[in-house]
């Protein structure tokens, strides 16, 4: 499996290995583990070293995400974008989106970082695929791309293997979603993480010093209660999903309570016969580092009852914690 790891607080938030990040403005850091998938015939009594369980990877090496743990802003500051994205210390294999490997307008560096806002590129490819992986990515911005480098309109494709295939190339499918982990969170934490370590260090000064420092510790005092006066913001991992399979990332005030539920329409609820539109709710509570990420799955009997729909049924997530609220509309499949 492949995690994008992000820096911690005192405290360890607990997390899914879920994703990538939605923008250049949260640069990933990324570390690997290689997770294995059972084959239905390899066990611990007969292989006890694990050797023949399949690895959970769609098999390519480098030309993933970008690894920006090594290279730091004051380090990468001159750097060109281009010198970011082949920097060798910064690629790895994880890769959120479908690629079409072994074509040369695919791998050119002005096309990858054509897709790509901004001078701090995150990804080291272009995707080959018509929908968002989920992470606040736009197809809208590659699709073109894709199109003038090599006249395969992605969004017009059915049969994204075949498309590649008949460019020379080869197509590879995106590392699953347990294997894109946990930049969901880092892109809602990462920027936090750098202003609690800012204002705490500078918290910790002003309290050193002398009375005379009184405006610098008063400073110091509200930028860190600021903290604890964060905005409520629900996010999903994906916004079509199977009714068991729910994810949602919450990003608020550090250490709330947070209750996260799914609802259904009023013409839903009388069609399948639901109790109420609430099929799912969750208490949790926002950790220190601002996020709380929450699985989201109703009980066995309304578990039942939905799969008796054979079609979209269209829902609304809704996040409440501290008198805030927020909410965000998806659709369970079939």
């Amino acid at each position: 499996m492949k995690r994008i790891n992000y820096p911690r607080a005192a405290g360890v938030l607990a997390v899914l290995a879920l994703a990538i990040p939605a923008s250049a403005t949260a640069e990933p850091g990324v570390y690997t583990v290689d997770a294995k998938l059972d084959t239905g015939s390899v066990t611990f009594l007969n292989d006890a070293t694990g050797a023949g369980l399949l690895p959970q990877t769609n098999g390519v090496t480098g030309s993933g995400v970008l690894n920006y743990k090594v290279l730091p802003s004051a380090y990468r500051a001159p750097a060109t974008a281009e010198e970011k994205r082949t920097y060798p210390a910064a690629q790895t294999d994880v890769q959120a989106h479908a690629t079409c490997s072994g074509v040369a307008a695919l791998t050119s560096g002005a096309n990858i970082l054509a897709w790509q806002t901004g001078n701090d590129p995150s990804y080291n490819y272009i995707p080959w695929q018509k929908a968002s992986a989920g992470l606040g990515d736009d197809p809208g911005k590659w699709i073109p791309v894709v199109k003038t480098a090599t006249g395969v309109d992605l969004s017009t494709v059915s049969n994204f293997t075949t498309a590649c295939t008949d460019l020379g190339g080869a197509y590879h499918a995106a590392d699953t979603a347990s294997a894109i982990a946990s930049s969901l969170i880092a892109n809602a934490v990462t920027p936090l993480q750098k202003q609690i370590d800012t204002l705490t260090k500078a918290k910790t000064t002003a309290e050193k010093a002398s009375a005379t420092d009184k405006a610098a510790r008063k400073l110091a005092e509200e930028g860190y209660q600021a903290l604890f006066a964060r905005p409520l913001i629900v996010t999903l991992a994906a916004k079509r999903f199977a009714p068991s399979a729910g994810v949602a990332l919450v990003t608020g005030s550090v250490t709330d309570p947070v209750v996260v539920t799914i609802e259904v329409t009023k013409k839903q609820k009388r069609a399948l016969g639901l109790p109420s539109r609430e099929i799912v709710a969750v208490n949790d509570e926002i950790g220190d580092q601002g996020a709380v990420l929450i699985t989201l799955k109703p009980d066995k009997a309304t578990l039942k009852a939905l799969a008796k729909r054979k079609r979209p049924i269209p829902v609304t997530v809704h996040a409440v914690s501290g008198g805030l609220q927020d909410s965000i509309k998806a659709t369970l499949k079939p």
